[in-house]
């Protein structure tokens, strides 16, 4: 995590910003829970119901997740469910949208609609959910990983994640 202060820090310290993404910029991490939660804006004492993402990752704070990041959660792990998604992991980035009421160029976080997949991040996912594998998908998961057979990549990975 950064530990410098950026000029956009929100006042609400309790929920991931995308001055909270480490330089590269990218974070890979692995959802503990997603559920509706009422969240007080510091600013005004005001409480809404939002989405909120937590992680399994220590010292990440959760996210609150807008529709656009819920709708890549949905793309890139095949994960229907908020209920389902743990276990589930995203890969967090430094994005930038057109402030509807400023018309500026504002950062953001996003998540990736279709993860880059490496090797090391398809063998960390299948060492999480190995138990949940039955033993001829696991000959075969195995192959993909040792022979880096990248076209299966994206397969391996979304049903991983839907396990």
């Amino acid at each position: 995590m950064n530990e410098k202060t950026h000029w956009l820090q929100s006042p609400n310290k309790n929920y991931l910003g995308h001055w909270d993404l480490p330089e590269s910029n990218e974070m890979l991490v692995t959802i503990e829970s997603a559920k509706w939660e009422e969240v007080k804006n510091p600013i005004n004492n005001k409480s809404e119901v939002k989405r909120v993402v937590r992680f399994q990752d220590k010292g990440i704070k959760p996210l609150i997740c807008n529709q656009t990041n819920a709708q890549s959660i949905v793309n890139s792990t095949g994960v229907r469910f908020m209920e389902d998604s743990k276990g589930a992991v995203i890969c967090l980035f430094l994005s930038s949208i057109i402030d509807r009421r400023t018309k500026e160029n504002v950062d953001c976080i996003r998540i990736k609609k279709e993860a880059s997949i490496t090797a090391e991040i398809l063998e960390t996912l299948y060492q999480l959910k190995k138990d949940k594998v039955n033993e001829s998908q696991k000959v075969s998961i195995e192959r993909i990983i040792i022979e880096s057979e990248k076209p299966s990549y994206q397969k391996v990975y979304t049903y991983l994640n839907k396990l």
